[in-house]
Order: structure tokens, then C-alpha cells, then sequence
């Protein structure tokens, strides 16, 4: 299956036509223009990338994860109690505060780590 892109031998033979039509010094100048922007695009891709990562290393996941149990656990507390049961829906509250309590206990702070 033929491709779109230029065979090496036309890449260069189009770099010659450069050189003939827009002069010598003209075709290094534009080369050197396109492979600065070609560094500057790598630099940024490469910049983004560390800052994708730094993101996702400040995240603090357990903050995440408590908030999550928190919300699931006030849901099912209101689905029991609209059937009519106060005393499990205070249960499933105090559970999983327990749990929320055990689990910011026990960890660390987010801005003592390594």
C-alpha cells in the first residue's frame, strides 16, 4: 500500500529545490527556524507532561475516598430511614464516621510526606 508521506530521496530533493529557488543561505535559515520550533515543541509536550504528573501526585486520595464514603453512607442512612428505620440509619452513620476516624487516624498529614 503506497503512503502520502515523501521518500527520503524527494524529502532531499525538495531541500535542493529550496536551496535553488530562496538561495543558500535563505533554506538554512528557514531549516534552522523550523527546528527550533520543533525543540520549543518538544520542551512544551515535555513540560506538560511533568505537570500532568505533579498534578496527580498532589491529589490527596484518601480526602477523595473519605468524602465518597461519607456521601454513600448519607444515601443509604436516607434510604433506611424513609423506610421507616431511624435507629439503623443512625448506625450506618456512626459506622462509617468510625471508619473515616480510623482511616484520617492513622495517616499521615498531606504535607508531612515524602
Amino acid at each position: 500500500m503506497p503512503t502520502r508521506l515523501p521518500d527520503k530521496p524527494r524529502a532531499k530533493s525538495i531541500r535542493v529545490h529550496e536551496r535553488n529557488v530562496l538561495g543558500e543561505s535563505d533554506a538554512h535559515e528557514r531549516l534552522d527556524a523550523q527546528m527550533r520550533i520543533a525543540d520549543v515543541r518538544k520542551r512544551h509536550a515535555h513540560d506538560e507532561r511533568d505537570a500532568q504528573d505533579e498534578a496527580l501526585d498532589n491529589i490527596d486520595w484518601l480526602a477523595l475516598f473519605t468524602l465518597s464514603l461519607g456521601f454513600s453512607a448519607m444515601f443509604m442512612a436516607a434510604l433506611v430511614y424513609n423506610d421507616g428505620d431511624s435507629l439503623s440509619a443512625a448506625a450506618i452513620l456512626a459506622g462509617t464516621a468510625c471508619i473515616i476516624a480510623v482511616a484520617l487516624g492513622v495517616s499521615k498529614a498531606p504535607n508531612a510526606r515524602d
